[in-house]
């Protein structure tokens, strides 16, 4: 027969929970045969997916502002429905910044420095939001798995 138990204690001085699983088996054991354990330990971060979802939002965001520069820099045509599609959706996402510097080139091919700024900004956005939940919400959980036989005397 086998008992699984767990115990879950947290470090006072760090705040760190570590997570003990351990399985026993409680079947009698030839005397002769040594014990055979073995362990599997881990660390993750509850947090870390959270700063993870932060950098993906404003690495889209700043994905979508570069083509968008790089579809003016080069003279895309407007009336193309990839290129109707990204300006359309890098407006709302350039409204901030709209006239805030001029912009340079002829009518073919324009280097927008608006949206060089909102690039800029964005990643500074995301790079600050990313900082402060990992500031808040880090913490470093470990799970110690052990399995194995014990003779009828314990471990």
């Amino acid at each position: 027969m086998e008992r699984k138990e767990t115990d879950i204690e947290r470090d006072p001085v760090t705040g760190r929970v570590h997570e003990h699983r351990s399985v026993r088996s409680e079947e009698p054991m030839d005397p002769a045969a040594a014990p055979s354990t073995s362990e599997v330990v881990s660390t993750f971060n509850p947090g870390f997916r959270a700063v993870e979802l932060i950098y993906l939002a404003f690495g889209v965001i700043d994905g979508l502002l570069v083509i968008r520069l790089v579809l003016k820099l080069l003279g895309a045509n407007p009336h193309a429905g990839f290129t109707r599609w990204t300006y359309g959706v890098t407006d709302f996402f350039l409204a901030p910044f709209l006239n805030l510097l001029p912009t340079i080139g002829n009518e073919q091919s324009q280097l927008e420095m608006s949206v060089v700024v909102a690039i800029l900004v964005y990643a500074l956005i995301g790079w600050v939001l990313a900082r402060l939940v990992a500031i808040i919400f880090y913490r470093n959980v470990t799970v110690a798995r052990r399995s194995g036989r014990w003779g009828p005397g314990g471990y």
